[in-house]
């Protein structure tokens, strides 16, 4: 791991990048698609195209994550580029998350990815409640993100 903070760089995220998404996806991220029995490149086509979806890289091209915003709903899946700069990215995503100018978001985490559950405290969302997942037989954590 390199001492010196990358700089990420954010674009709108197409269609065109589902390839390269999946090929770098972190094991929790492609669980995911793999624990709901859906297909990754189709749910990813579906978020790029409903969603305000944002992909991130570092400088040099690697990828880190998709994002997007489907109305009030933050969703996110990691690609392997994170595990570079996991710091710096937290402090960065939530500086860029502030500047989003969104009232409130929510989002649904499986209780079993305390990668995801850790990020989404560090980025200030609160716990709500925890629910059992029907489809998954896990439990998924309910957690909003108020701005004042």
């Amino acid at each position: 791991m390199s001492d010196s903070a990358p700089m990420f760089i954010v674009r709108s995220a197409t269609i065109n990048d589902i390839p390269i998404i999946l090929d770098n996806l972190i094991d929790n991220s492609l669980d995911d698609f793999l624990r709901y029995r859906i297909n990754p490149v189709l749910s990813l086509a579906e978020d790029i195209s409903n969603s305000e979806a944002h992909y991130i890289t570092t400088a040099d091209g690697k990828p880190v994550a998709i994002v997007g915003f489907e109305t009030d709903c933050f969703w996110m899946h990691m690609c392997k580029g994170i595990e570079d700069y996991p710091v710096a990215f937290i402090k960065w995503a939530k500086r860029w998350l502030n500047n989003q100018k969104k009232r409130y978001l929510w989002s649904h985490i499986s209780i079993n990815y305390t990668q995801a559950l850790k990020m989404s405290k560090a980025f200030g969302f609160k716990m709500i409640k925890i629910f059992p997942h029907e489809l998954t037989q896990t439990y998924t954590v309910e957690s909003v993100r108020l701005w004042h």
